[in-house]
């Protein structure tokens, strides 16, 4: 006698698989959990795509299960990564606004503020610029 299955067998479209393991591989969800927020069945049906489409990636390759304490530590480590890349944008930014504003105290008061002067000397230096150009007034 044959058991009847509650379970269908469902196809998948190749675009919403792919958009599985983008899902996954940017560090929105882990496998396990983009199985449970987009109902696919099968235990292991997230990791064969990962596999299938991402052949390089380690979740793929290492198989088992991820403890939960693995999961959420994986999902904050991405987040943390985003953080700090954010981090590094505004400071490369922030450098360039730098440089760009010594360029133009350069030109504009004829400081070379890009040596490595001491502070005593770089005071006295700005000193003779102030008191230089109030002279030319």
């Amino acid at each position: 006698m044959k058991k009847s299955s509650s379970r269908k067998n469902r196809r998948y479209s190749d675009a919403f698989r792919r958009k599985v393991v983008s899902d996954v591989n940017e560090g929105l969800y882990s496998a396990w959990r983009a199985m449970q927020i987009y109902k696919i069945g099968g235990r292991n049906t997230v990791y064969k795509w990962l596999a299938k489409y991402n052949p390089n990636n380690v979740i793929a390759r290492g198989g088992g299960k991820m403890k939960d304490s693995e999961k959420s530590s994986s999902v904050d480590l991405h987040s943390r990564i985003r953080y700090l890349e954010q981090i590094v944008s505004d400071l490369t930014i922030e450098k360039k606004i730098l440089k760009a504003t010594i360029d133009i105290a350069n030109e504009t008061y004829g400081l070379d503020l890009k040596k490595n002067i001491g502070n005593a000397s770089l005071s006295e230096s700005v000193r003779k610029t102030i008191n230089r150009s109030h002279s030319e007034k």
